[in-house]
């Protein structure tokens, strides 16, 4: 009972910090008062873990390594003020800007799949200075709108119910989502990498096919989990999303070894997807309300941010979530079953580690492992399809392997700082815009930056 009570409270005090690993956040920023390099690595474990050819012992111990390092970050112990993920960020705006968007619409994109992450998005320059001050964020989310100062466009509101920590909202869920089973025994497996949106895996893949029609306009709204009511009849018309009143019960092992007794018991209350929660009231995931909570920001490019995010993780994850899955009860309620050792948070935090930074070549890692270059292909895949939808002007002669191989190259860059610099001189190879306080916009004010890119004038 004390350990139960333990991991809880561990998990309790995860929902009040807004760093936290994931597909995520590779590229940390330290307080530069603490004396410690401005960068460094989010997980911080050596080469020698960074890798799956280890054996038993040497992986416990690079498990261990891992989770402990990154619960100090999850619970605020270290240096840490900041930090993104340079594939949720950084490689999505880089390939939106190569597919055809403007890099004010990448830019929207990027900065929303980030906050998917975190909660919300504020920037960073590339030596890892924060470069808006606590208050001046603070003045421009107290004045969020078309009245509020320009350079304000460079950060998010806050959206504390897309947050990975957030289970009640639904949020956990756009991070780490079972497969959906008509029964309570397991679906059939997929492959991996295979195709979420294929009519052979779409109907065990409820969220990530849930939030593309959201985007794509098939829908006007987005559900927890993807659950909608389930229908009576066939009918061409979406159905609402599930009961409000229903849950779906997620409960996840903390330890690798799967202790059943040690299960936190996450849960989350069905309906429209809670996009932030405050005293100010509910912003759910409609195009109405989110319209209004993001504006100026355009709801065309806030929404795919979302959906970006948890299409990545779902290939970041899948070691955990091909083994998972969840079923309808008899009372209404939808319960899950992960699985106790491909989802405990020491495989799960060290194989985060075998991500960005890590040599993804197969004499590295086995294939089961090599998660980026797929996620990588899924989002680009989805910014074309969603760029031919807007009916933008996509590039011609796109290439779509090179440009992944080159991400690659650089995102297995195991040194921080060397991984980000690298990051800046590919968008400057590709003749992208840097982002604001990068590369040749480091010169730029947030003003010039956010003109340049071909942001609104506010005002």
């Amino acid at each position: 009972m004390r350990a139960t009570l333990l991991i809880a409270a561990i998990f309790a005090g995860c929902l009040h910090t807004q760093l936290a690993q994931a597909f995520g956040v590779d590229v940390c920023f330290n307080d530069p008062t603490s004396g410690q390099a401005p960068i460094r690595n989010c997980i911080g474990v050596e080469e020698v873990c960074r890798t799956s050819n280890l054996s038993p012992a040497e992986q416990l111990q690079c498990r261990v390594v891992a989770t402990a390092d990154s619960m100090s970050g999850l619970s605020g112990t270290n240096a840490i003020i900041g930090g993104r993920s340079l594939v949720h960020s950084d490689s999505t705006y880089l390939m939106a800007q190569l597919i055809g968007y403007t890099p004010w619409q990448a830019y929207q994109m990027m900065i929303y799949d980030e906050a998917t992450d975190q909660s919300d998005y504020f920037p960073f320059d590339q030596n890892g200075a924060k470069m808006m001050s606590d208050a001046d964020i603070a003045e421009c989310r107290a004045q969020w709108g078309p009245a509020m100062q320009q350079h304000c466009l460079l950060i998010t509101r806050v959206m504390s119910g897309v947050y990975k920590f957030n289970a009640p909202s639904g949020g956990m869920l756009l991070h780490l989502h079972a497969r959906f089973s008509t029964t309570p025994e397991a679906p059939p497996v997929a492959a991996f990498p295979t195709d979420y949106f294929s009519t052979e895996n779409a109907p065990n893949e409820p969220l990530v096919n849930n939030l593309r029609d959201w985007v794509f306009g098939v829908r006007r709204d987005a559900c927890v989990g993807g659950i909608v009511v389930p229908a009576s009849e066939p009918s061409s018309l979406p159905q609402p999303c599930g009961v409000r009143g229903r849950v779906l019960a997620s409960p996840q092992s903390f330890f690798s070894a799967g202790v059943s007794r040690l299960q936190i018991p996450f849960e989350s209350k069905l309906g429209r997807l809670i996009i932030n929660q405050d005293d100010a009231g509910t912003v759910v995931a409609s195009d109405l309300a989110f319209r209004t909570f993001v504006s100026p920001h355009a709801l065309r490019f806030a929404k795919p941010g979302i959906f970006f995010h948890a299409l990545a993780d779902r290939a970041s994850h899948h070691s955990c979530t091909d083994r998972s899955w969840f079923y309808l009860l008899p009372n209404g309620n939808y319960t899950s079953k992960y699985d106790s050792v491909a989802c405990g948070q020491g495989s799960h935090f060290l194989w985060h580690s075998w991500e960005q930074g890590a040599d993804q070549s197969s004499d590295n890692l086995t294939p089961e492992h090599q998660t980026m270059r797929p996620a990588l292909g899924d989002v680009y895949d989805q910014l074309l399809a969603y760029a031919t939808a807007l009916r933008l002007p996509v590039r011609a002669n796109l290439d779509k392997a090179t440009i992944i191989d080159r991400l690659i190259v650089v995102l297995q860059i195991y040194d921080p700082q060397q991984r980000l610099d690298a990051m800046v001189q590919l968008m400057q190879d590709y003749s992208a815009l840097p982002l604001p306080g990068h590369g040749s916009s480091a010169t730029l004010t947030p003003e010039q930056w956010l003109d340049a890119a071909g942001a609104p004038t506010l005002h």
